[in-house]
């Protein structure tokens, strides 16, 4: 399948992983099916920047969806009569567990493997309803001893020294047969390190999936044994920006000289200008000075000065504010600071109409199989246009202030600059609150949340 869906959000400035999963819609018994998933290491996102990539897709299971960490102190203390420490492990805590059949009632098993091939384990309390769950719970490993096979011999010999531990998470089943659910796990690796001196160590760790030889097995008729099935791939377009924000008086300086800008003669020698001029995006720089200006009440001013300045170049009114300039994205960035909630109060109703009928509209000839449905079609399409026409002619009275002042200024510029051409000042508004704001919106609702329907 093609998407060809954008999707724009900020995310928690300490994800580990983003992660795309791909479903298999089935509208008969109303429940979606995962296909499979793409991670993508937080680190790794500067490397795949604004370009195009294929990622294989990686099953999902129980044993891959973790999440979380887990707070643990582990401590080796030597012993008088032995070789080989005591091994003591406190459980603590644990924050941001997965959530199991809209439920977490959490435990945790504590394995200690020895190199001998022995394994102990032992396990907390559970704790009931909760995604953080405090334990403080102490597990002591004394040395394994083993008895000589000679009697006269009076020594014991080491049976085996620490090699790995194990701190599984579970959420316990909530009985009727149902078995405990996996939430993710911590291997710590002790080897070699018994013959140092005393150690103890308390640190968070990120619980991670199950190691795939630990992992329930599985019976896949049709795959050959030691193979895993293609579950296919996901190409993704990745731009990946992350933005550090200092403290506000540290932008004193800048903020002042961006906001003398509409006392500046002539104003392309202001700093506004001269920073949508520098900047490889013109929206790069409009964002942050929408929002600079809006907060200051200089907005509508200073773009005024640059539009009457765009204007001044112009000879043919057709082509006004027609390119991306400077002016044309802060319009943009204006009308959608102040305008998200008039677009969905205008467009939703009669949108949400057109996805709960879902009538046919498509006209045309080379796309329909029957040549006789086109007229029906083509009623269709006019009855859903002339919905949205009129919902759109009829907000006038809900437009916001700001929209409405920027709008009056580009109106009565266009008339000083154009005083013969009657159509032009009406034109230079139509182009952006038609073009620009409602026609973006109707093509892609789901780009401007109108809608969570699939197209």
């Amino acid at each position: 399948p093609f998407f060809g869906e954008e999707f724009q959000f900020e995310v928690p400035r300490k994800f580990r992983y983003l992660g795309i999963y791909v479903y298999d819609r089935d509208k008969h018994i109303k429940q979606d099916k995962i296909l499979g998933k793409v991670a993508i290491k937080r680190e790794d996102l500067a490397t795949y920047h604004n370009k195009e990539h294929w990622f294989p897709l990686c099953p999902v299971d129980a044993d891959s969806e973790v999440q979380g960490k887990v707070h643990l102190e582990v401590g080796l203390q030597p012993q008088v009569n032995s070789y080989q420490p005591k091994l003591t492990i406190r459980v603590i805590e644990c924050s941001e567990l997965t959530i199991k059949n809209g439920g977490c009632d959490p435990y945790a098993i504590v394995t200690v493997n020895y190199s001998n091939g022995k394994s102990v384990q032992k396990r907390t309390k559970v704790k009931k309803k909760t995604v953080s769950p405090y334990f403080n719970e102490t597990f002591v490993f004394e040395p394994e001893l083993s008895e000589p096979k000679d009697r006269d011999v009076s020594h014991y010999s080491i049976d085996g020294e620490v090699g790995e531990i194990v701190v599984g998470l579970w959420h316990a089943s909530s009985g009727m047969g149902e078995p405990a659910a996996f939430l993710g796990e911590v291997r710590v690796t002790l080897k070699g390190l018994q013959k140092q001196p005393t150690n103890t160590t308390t640190a968070w760790y990120f619980l991670q999936p199950r190691a795939a030889k630990n992992r329930p097995s599985k019976i896949h008729n049709s795959t050959p044994p030691g193979t895993q099935p293609c579950l296919g791939s996901l190409r993704l377009k990745i731009h990946y920006t992350a933005d550090h924000v200092f403290p506000s008086e540290m932008y004193d300086r800048l903020r002042n000289l961006l906001l003398q800008s509409v006392t500046i003669q002539p104003i392309t020698s202001s700093a506004v200008y001269i920073l949508g001029e520098i900047v490889s995006s013109k929206m790069e720089a409009a964002q942050p000075l929408v929002r600079v200006l809006v907060h200051h009440g200089q907005l509508v001013s200073v773009m005024r000065a640059l539009a009457s300045h765009e204007i001044s170049k112009l000879t043919d009114p057709t082509t006004i504010f027609r390119g991306n300039t400077l002016v044309s994205k802060m319009m943009d960035e204006g009308m959608r600071l102040a305008g998200l909630h008039y677009l969905h109060s205008t467009l939703r109703p009669a949108m949400e109409q057109v996805f709960l009928e879902k009538k046919p509209c498509e006209i045309d000839p080379t796309r329909v199989k029957d040549a006789g449905t086109i007229q029906a079609n083509l009623a269709n399409l006019k009855e859903y246009v002339e919905r949205v026409f009129t919902a759109i002619t009829t907000s006038g009275v809900r437009c916001p202030p700001l929209m409405c002042e920027m709008f009056w200024c580009l109106r009565e510029l266009a008339a000083t600059h154009f005083p013969k051409n009657k159509e032009v000042r009406y034109s230079v508004i139509s182009g952006f609150i038609f073009l620009r704001f409602f026609a973006p919106a109707i093509l892609g609702p789901r780009l401007f949340d109108i809608t969570t329907e699939q197209i």
